[in-house]
């Protein structure tokens, strides 16, 4: 069974207003979604070239010592590259994304995702790969309203 993690955008207010504004004055965002959506697949990307511990918790020293083994080169958060693929724009099967003309869901089906991206139970610490910083925000923020901008240069609705 697949589960859903979000990011609510109710936790960054100056997006958004930002989203709430495109919305209401442009209605249809599937063109900044699909912005939005590339800049979020690489951003992600970088959490998955990490070679050293970086911000995660460094693995389980018994599963460490086999990863080393096996995949000796493979940063921390990647074994079978299989869900870093269907996070980075990749392009697979478990790659789950819809873009509408008032949001973007994005995410993976990857089993084993939630467990990574929230910790688990079983003792798993949490190593999040899908996160949007202030920076990226901001950038999403920019989008957004250059879109809304030229839109309504093209409608000729601003003098």
């Amino acid at each position: 069974m697949t589960e859903l993690i979000s990011y609510d955008i109710d936790n960054d207010k100056r997006f958004r207003n930002a989203l709430d504004k495109a919305i209401k004055e442009v209605e249809d965002l599937r063109f900044p979604m699909g912005e939005i959506s590339r800049d979020i697949f690489k951003n992600t990307m970088k959490n998955f070239i990490l070679k050293g511990t970086g911000k995660y918790p460094p693995l389980n020293p018994k599963y460490a010592a086999y990863k080393n083994k096996v995949k000796p080169s493979a940063p921390i958060l990647v074994f079978s590259g299989r869900l870093r693929d269907s996070v980075t724009g990749s392009g697979n099967n478990e790659s789950i994304i819809n873009i509408g003309k008032e949001s973007l869901v994005q995410g993976t089906q990857v089993p084993y995702a939630a467990a990574l991206q929230k910790g688990s139970s079983r003792g798993m610490p949490e190593r999040k790969y899908y996160f949007i910083d202030e920076a990226q925000a901001g950038r999403f923020e920019r989008i957004l309203m250059n879109y809304v901008t030229a839109k309504a240069e093209a409608l000729g609705d601003v003098s």
